[in-house]
């Protein structure tokens, strides 16, 4: 019987821990709810602007948008898992229905969701056209409303805008009073308008993960501290995430350099950007994202071949329509 790849370790400067002060269960105060988000968004930033590219980011935000996606979605009144969530994007052919304006079609509730937290994860804030891509994540009625809006929480001087959990707070506490029911729409502008305000080049889904419902009823400075609550509780998640991606994504990278096949070093960078890769569709014909042919038959083979080095698992236990991802 074949011995399981040995782990391979990440050198300790890629991984400063969380301290364990940070994650204290304990009554907070407004004081150090604010210190605790602060401090929190520090230690990710530290892994967000590290130029050594060890961290997938393009797979951390997929994740995490998987992770608001359900949250949202239990906002709403629904109850679908992550697992429901991914078939519902995954699984869902571009052309199986027409698509209107500001919907993602065919993938029912939940995939959309899904689709919206992806996109909005992905707008390269340092671009010009970032406010045109946040509009295409939300209903075309709140669209409408969005640049009066970002000038209202981000213009002037930035003392007087407050930190960037204030701003996201007021964007936040706006939407909602104007659209009560579009609570995954301010969520996600809440997140991009952390995010420019820290300076990021995408945002992060952090709010979206830890707001509940009660959460969103009241304004000024208890919206506020419960921005700070779920901004702590999303950053530290996220560092979380992060470590483990980091070191399965090294795993990865170092099993790649072994492999053979024709068009696997663009099949293992597919698999770090993507919380799942349905061979059927996005291995084959083409590598998704690039030129590279790849036979079904060849994807089946490269999937299983990773599996079995420990590196990728397969996501449903089905015997068809299987997804993989990184182990």
């Amino acid at each position: 019987m074949k011995k399981p790849p040995a782990p391979l370790e990440i050198p300790p400067a890629y991984l400063p821990p969380l301290p364990s002060w940070i994650a204290l269960k304990q009554v907070q105060t407004p004081e150090t709810e604010t210190f605790l988000s602060g401090a929190s968004l520090a230690m990710l930033h530290m892994l967000l602007v590290d130029t050594s590219e060890t961290l997938p980011a393009d797979l951390l935000r997929n994740r995490l948008a998987l992770r608001a996606a359900e949250a949202c979605l239990k906002l709403e009144g629904r109850r679908d898992a992550e697992a429901e969530i991914r078939d519902a994007y995954y699984l869902t052919h571009p052309d199986d229905a027409p698509c209107p304006a500001n919907t993602i079609s065919g993938m029912g509730p939940a995939g959309e969701m899904y689709a919206r937290w992806r996109k909005a994860s992905a707008i390269g804030l340092k671009r010009a056209d970032w406010l045109a891509r946040l509009k295409a994540c939300v209903p075309e009625y709140v669209a409408d409303e969005l640049p009066e809006w970002v000038d209202a929480v981000g213009k002037g001087d930035p003392a007087a805008a407050g930190s960037p959990v204030a701003q996201a707070a007021r964007m936040i506490g706006l939407m909602i009073s104007t659209f009560p029911r579009e609570e995954a729409a301010a969520l996600i502008c809440g997140d991009v308008v952390l995010a420019r305000a820290l300076g990021w080049a995408y945002p992060m889904p952090l709010l979206g993960v830890h707001f509940k419902r009660r959460d969103l009823g009241p304004s000024g400075d208890d919206l506020t501290l419960a921005c700070h609550r779920a901004v702590a509780l999303g950053a530290q998640d996220a560092v979380r995430l992060a470590h483990d991606l980091m070191r399965r994504a090294l795993r990865l990278r170092a099993v790649a350099l072994k492999l053979r096949a024709k068009g696997s070093a663009e099949a293992v960078a597919l698999f770090l950007r993507e919380d799942a890769v349905l061979p059927s569709t996005m291995l084959s014909p083409r590598i998704q994202g690039t030129s590279t042919p790849m036979s079904g038959r060849a994807a089946r083979r490269l999937c299983d071949r990773l599996v079995e080095l420990g590196v990728v698992k397969e996501l449903t236990g089905r015997n068809t329509f299987r997804l993989y991802g990184v182990a």
